[in-house]
């Protein structure tokens, strides 16, 4: 009778599937489960697609409660599925729960270590909940030393009553310790970072520490066992305050210090400076060449905003930077003034910058950087022309300034303004500023590939013109902008699908197809966050334009498939595809920049720090722009496989040199049209991010010695590099 249920249940749920009734289909899944449990390995496949249909679904209509309640029922039937386990820790990391999802990935990962797809998440978990700045922030051994210093001169040992807010790993408190004050209290909002610090604290015999696990602003006095007389933070970032500095010291000063209580750091200075910088600019404004294509040659197209309207970087990697004016200074701020700080938090006026140019030139963007006083007599500096500079903290790039020429000695204002201790350019009076998403505006200012796919049409008109009328051409541009798709119907294509990201892309795109006049009508735009090839029916085209990366330069295995079904089912017996070939690129390098942004060095720190805080660290890093990285070559670039036919192999690598390898550099080659030079992604201002697949220890190399690199691919087509080699 139990088998006669089953097979009547699981037949109603096959129909109401294919009937795209997935609400429905699992429900009646899981009734059939609950009846006979020893059909569940049978379905679970059938009943996996099912469940994660009806998520996509319940994720549109935004019922997240619903799919975490779902997640747990069938979890309770299938507890050791590697794949529903990693699809429940992305669902977790999507909705912000970083702890949760890192359990569920870890727990995943212990089940079948060959999962790469599951290994990349956990390493998306661990640098959200850990991000490589606190790294590369705590590996600067000069602002350790230097806040040693300052904590050494400001406490009176038996006397002083510490609080350390945003305290992190404990580090400040744990400097404070060597002076035994009184009291130290460390508080810490993120609960995983508070276990992290109680066991640095632990292993360095500092039991007088006292954590809280609670963000600062929450607590009052009664919280901390009273007033504090000294404060200890380093919670800055590039634009000094956008961590939230500010808030907590005017909250802190209202309600656990006294008028007498010193803040470490007492004060600090904050600069900006016109620049005139390319390569900069083309990474928060869409670039000259590109508009000229798209016929939009007089707007000005810049980035969306972020948390902040700045953005942060290492200024003095770009080569082609120039200083157009004398920097100045915007404002200095007293942190051990309780008016100065609860003035600059709540100032209303904006600051004005006056910038008088050195030269005859263009400023096309605004950087800023600070000197941060810990004590009268102790500083450390952002300026990135000093050779003393902290590389704790970058610099911040205020970009939404309007390219502007300058004379020398003509000087202009530009006005700035403050958002809760935020600090923002602002505009012109009245210019309405397009904007874009991040990853529409970096595939666009990807020149070099815009070259390409301009050069490519008439090559493409050529070929479908041989059968057929262009009038009659259907397309599919699936880029993160369709250029190639926009040039084919000015062109006179019939029609065009794509797809964007927001409504910021979408009115972006409308706009170009309005300059050059290209009706709507022709145009079928797809949301990318929800779309899947269901939604091309049947569909037949001409030409497809396909972009099988994500935005982290990790091949999209969704992408791909849907790439593959385009192919197979949708192309023409005479269409054309595009790209025509993908290759995976390696080579083998050690790179300290790397090393210092994904493990902590004891020396550095001046504890025993890094055995607890090196557990977070990953094995693979995104380089958003490779040339701008110094490393050691320890092989020549090497090909690994394409990505049309990839499978798990070895490769045997030449070292060219003795040393120590901590990295393996992957890129791609990209071939447009079959015949054409291919281009490679590991190039300044390619829109595909280059990889760093980390080494888990130094791995020492020889010169003239062949190593074994392992290529990775897992069920679902996901990759990983790995080297073969003993520890050092």
């Amino acid at each position: 009778m139990e088998a006669i249920y089953f097979v009547n249940y699981v037949s109603l749920a096959r129909q109401q599937a294919s009937s795209k009734n997935y609400i429905a289909a699992f429900n009646t899944y899981v009734h059939a489960v609950d009846m006979l449990p020893a059909i569940s390995k049978e379905i679970e496949n059938e009943f996996r697609t099912v469940f994660l249909k009806m998520n996509e679904e319940l994720e549109f209509e935004k019922n997240k409660e619903v799919i975490f309640n779902n997640f747990k029922r069938v979890l309770s039937i299938y507890p050791s599925n590697v794949d529903l386990l990693n699809d429940i820790g992305k669902y977790l990391y999507k909705y912000s729960y970083y702890t949760e999802a890192l359990y569920s990935f870890e727990r995943a990962l212990s089940m079948d270590t060959s999962h790469v797809k599951v290994e990349k998440n956990l390493n998306k978990a661990k640098s959200s909940l850990f991000p490589r700045t606190l790294f590369r922030s705590l590996n600067d051994k000069a602002r350790n030393n230097a806040y040693r210093a300052a904590i050494r001169s400001s406490i009176n040992p038996a006397k002083d009553s510490i609080i350390n807010i945003d305290a992190g790993t404990g580090l400040l408190a744990l400097y404070a310790t060597e002076c035994n004050p009184i009291a130290i209290t460390a508080c810490e909002s993120s609960n995983m970072i508070i276990q992290l610090a109680d066991r640095v604290i632990q292993e360095n015999l500092a039991t007088q520490v006292v954590l809280v696990n609670e963000p600062s602003v929450l607590l009052k006095q009664a919280d901390i066992c009273g007033l504090k007389s000294i404060l200890m933070t380093d919670m800055i970032d590039a634009g000094l305050f956008g961590n939230g500095l500010l808030q907590s010291l005017c909250h802190a000063w209202d309600n656990f210090l006294h008028k007498q209580s010193t803040i470490i750091p007492g004060k600090a200075e904050f600069f900006v400076a016109g620049v005139n910088c390319v390569q900069l600019n083309n990474k928060y404004k869409l670039c000259q060449q590109t508009k000229n294509i798209l016929n939009i040659s007089h707007q000005n197209v810049h980035t969306t905003y972020s948390a902040e309207a700045y953005g942060s970087e290492d200024i003095n990697l770009y080569e082609d930077l120039k200083y157009t004016s004398e920097p100045h200074s915007l404002f200095t701020i007293d942190f051990k003034s309780r008016d100065e700080v609860i003035e600059m938090l709540k100032k209303q006026r904006p600051y004005n910058a006056v910038f008088n140019p050195t030269v005859n030139d263009e400023i096309n963007m605004i950087v800023g950087w600070f000197n941060l006083y810990l004590t009268d007599d102790i500083m450390l500096t952002s300026d990135p022309r000093s050779e003393n500079r902290t590389r704790a903290w970058q610099q911040a790039v205020f970009f939404d300034v309007v390219p502007r020429r300058v004379r020398r000695n003509e000087s202009f204002s530009i006005p700035f303004v403050s958002y809760g201790g935020r600090l923002a350019a602002i505009p012109e009076s009245g210019q309405v500023i397009p904007r874009v998403s991040r990853e529409t505006l970096v595939f666009l200012n990807d020149t070099e590939y815009m070259n390409m796919i301009t050069k490519s049409i008439g090559i493409v008109c050529l070929h479908v013109g041989q059968t057929m009328c262009l009038e009659d051409v259907d397309i599919v541009d699936l880029s993160p902008f369709p250029l190639f798709g926009v040039l084919m119907m000015k062109r006179g294509a019939n029609s065009l699908v794509c797809k964007v990201k927001g409504s910021e892309d979408t009115a972006f795109l409308n706009s170009v197809l309005e300059e050059n006049g290209i009706p709507a009508s022709k145009i079928t735009i797809l949301d990318s966050d929800y779309w899947s090839c269901e939604l091309y029916n049947n569909k037949k085209f001409h030409v497809i334009f396909t972009n099988i990366f994500d935005n982290s330069g990790e091949i999209d295995v969704k992408q791909q498939s849907i790439l593959h079904h385009l192919q197979k089912s949708h192309l023409t017996s005479n269409g054309i595809c595009l790209p025509a070939s993908v290759t995976v690129m390696g080579q083998l390098v050690y790179s300290d920049e790397l090393e210092i942004s994904n493990r902590i060095i004891d020396d550095n720190v001046g504890c025993r720090m890094a055995k607890y805080v090196n557990w977070y660290q990953v094995s693979q890093l995104s380089c958003s722009d490779i040339t701008q990285s110094n490393f050691v070559p320890l092989s020549e670039p090497f090909e690994v496989a394409s990505c049309q036919d990839m499978c798990s192999n070895l490769v045997q690598v030449p070292i060219v040199q003795d040393g120590v390898c901590n990295a393996i550099l992957c890129w791609y080659k990209v071939q447009l049209i079959d015949g054409w030079n291919a281009t490679c992604t590991n190039r300044r201002n390619s829109f595909i991010p280059s990889t760093a697949y980390m080494t888990n220890a130094l791995r020492k190399v020889f010169k003239d010695d062949e190593v074994n690199v392992l290529l990775c691919v897992d069920l679902h087509g996901t990759f990983k590099l790995a080297l073969d080699v003993e520890p050092y």
